[in-house]
């Protein structure tokens, strides 16, 4: 299993949005992302920044799957309007245990 994780930041003043569109998430986005083999995914905010987190078998292949997806380019979208640098950046593990 891999894991990866990520960080980006938000518009000032667009927290609270962020939290909410997070409490509706779309099931069809979640059906989605499961499909494609994103497990155990979570996302963390602390004032404006953001940290995601998601596992999968080959997480490069899922993430190009999810994509590709219309539904994935709908959600990013929504969430662009939010969010400062929508690229953000990809963190490197440096250390995990089980």
């Amino acid at each position: 299993m891999e894991r990866g994780a990520w960080q980006f930041s938000l518009k000032k003043g667009k927290e609270q949005a962020y939290c909410d569109a997070h409490a509706r998430v779309w099931p069809e986005l979640i059906e989605a992302a499961r499909a494609a083999g994103l497990k155990n995914h979570s996302v963390f905010v602390v004032g404006s920044t953001v940290f995601g987190y998601g596992e999968a078998e080959d997480l490069a292949t899922t993430m190009k799957s999810l994509d590709s997806l219309d539904v994935t380019r709908r959600w990013n979208e929504a969430m662009a309007e939010l969010m400062e640098d929508v690229g953000g950046v990809t963190l490197t593990e440096v250390f995990h245990f089980d």
